[in-house]
């Protein structure tokens, strides 16, 4: 069965194009959504398996606001931000709502069809009970690993010091680890770092 995929976007090129290349890789795109009231709307007629939610959607919203929503009142549904924003505060307020993933604009197909795949396989896989970490995610899981403090991690990613600071916070509430330690040792224990 086709897994099922809502894409959240209001530039109508690249929500065509998205859908092409989803398509092209055998995923069923069951809507495109211009706004979080026809995106609750086709959520709401359809199983949904995966939302590609961009962050700017003009008049009456943003997809954070959507994924806020959603996620308060409906549960929880795998959601990929895909976005042109790349500035700190936008992110932040991206990873608040713990998305499964975060793609910046603009993204080849491969990157694309790649973080598609990881996402649902995770969701798929009765042996994975947790969710991968974002390629961000990794690199400072890496960093914390290799001993570097908040402040180090920010010079050496090229990041703010604040950004460092709610990765490492949403990292431990998304896999419910209560310290860097206990962190270290479940990316042993599933193979993140070596």
């Amino acid at each position: 069965m086709k897994k099922k995929i809502l894409i959240i976007e209001d530039d109508a090129i690249v929500a065509w194009d998205i859908q092409q290349i989803l398509e092209k890789n055998n995923f069923e795109v069951i809507g495109i959504a211009s706004s979080i009231e026809s995106a609750f709307d086709l959520y709401d007629e359809h199983g949904i398996d995966l939302i590609l939610c961009d962050i700017n959607l003009g008049k009456g919203g943003s997809g954070i606001d959507f994924v806020k929503n959603l996620k308060l009142l409906k549960g929880k549904t795998k959601v990929i931000y895909v976005s042109a924003y790349s500035n700190d505060d936008v992110i932040q307020k991206a990873f608040e709502t713990i998305p499964d993933s975060y793609l910046t604009k603009p993204f080849t197909e491969e990157q694309l069809i790649v973080t598609v795949k990881r996402i649902l396989l995770t969701s798929r896989s009765h042996e994975m009970n947790h969710i991968m970490p974002t390629e961000r995610e990794l690199q400072i899981i890496r960093c914390i690993a290799d001993g570097l403090k908040s402040h180090e991690i920010a010079q050496k990613l090229g990041i703010s010091f604040e950004t460092v600071q709610t990765h490492r916070k949403n990292i431990l509430h998304k896999y419910k680890l209560g310290s860097s330690a206990e962190l270290i040792a479940y990316a042993l224990k599933n193979n993140w770092i070596e």
